[in-house]
């Protein structure tokens, strides 16, 4: 398999109101997610594999984000992402949780969702997974990065990926169905910038930076 030098860089909650007024301007792909500038296209074409990078960088502080900001322990759980088909879906909005995703949004426990995907995986449906550290401190800029490049083929030439935000009830950000090629040329990016948002899983209670609330049974929704 032939790596690119490919960068994903996502972005959270830039420039947007969490919590009180709970509004952002929506861009991209309905709420998913807003791309930053103009990708940078490779001389790659799509029929051959390539691997990115990724990189998560926090903008979740008590200076962005001031109403209620939790005073302790604000971090990111570790993160999963997957390279899919058109016909895979992590999670998406108006849809109903999956177990995996019920599980590390409020709890930030990977493993149903990680077995959820090998099971894709095995249908061909998803190419690769790869995880990223959990962020320990949500400090301005702090980063986390796979220690893997997610390989992506023709066949599958998206990504999901998903964080959970705590403390809260099943609070999450991440992206759905991130494009990685040029549809008019049909290259690969060589390097693609998003920003991504926050997202309430459908599965707790909960209106505040808190855990451990009565459970629910909601799609999956922006905060908007």
């Amino acid at each position: 398999m032939k790596l690119l030098s490919t960068t994903i860089i996502l972005s959270s909650f830039l420039n947007c109101a969490l919590a009180q007024s709970l509004r952002r301007s929506l861009m991209g792909q309905q709420y998913n997610y807003q791309v930053v500038g103009d990708p940078e296209t490779s001389n790659i074409k799509r029929n051959k594999p390539v691997g990115y990078s990724i990189t998560f960088t926090n903008h979740w502080t008590e200076t962005n984000h001031p109403y209620n900001y939790p005073s302790k322990d604000p971090h990111w759980s570790d993160f999963v992402y997957a390279s899919h088909s058109r016909n895979y879906e992590m999670w998406r909005d108006r849809r109903v949780a999956s177990k995996g995703i019920e599980n590390i949004a409020e709890e930030g426990v990977t493993k149903d969702l990680v077995s959820e995907i090998n099971s894709e995986i095995k249908e061909e449906t998803v190419l690769d997974q790869v995880m990223g550290a959990w962020i320990r401190k949500a400090t301005e800029g702090a980063t986390s990065s796979p220690k893997e490049d997610l390989c992506v083929d023709k066949s599958h030439p998206f990504v999901s990926g998903i964080g959970m935000l705590a403390p809260s009830p099943d609070w999450f950000s991440g992206v759905y169905k991130l494009r990685l090629f040029d549809r008019e040329t049909k290259f690969w990016y060589q390097k693609i910038e998003v920003n991504v948002y926050a997202w309430d899983a459908g599965t707790e209670g909960g209106n505040d930076y808190s855990f451990d609330n009565d459970p629910k049974k909601e799609n999956i929704s922006p905060f908007k």
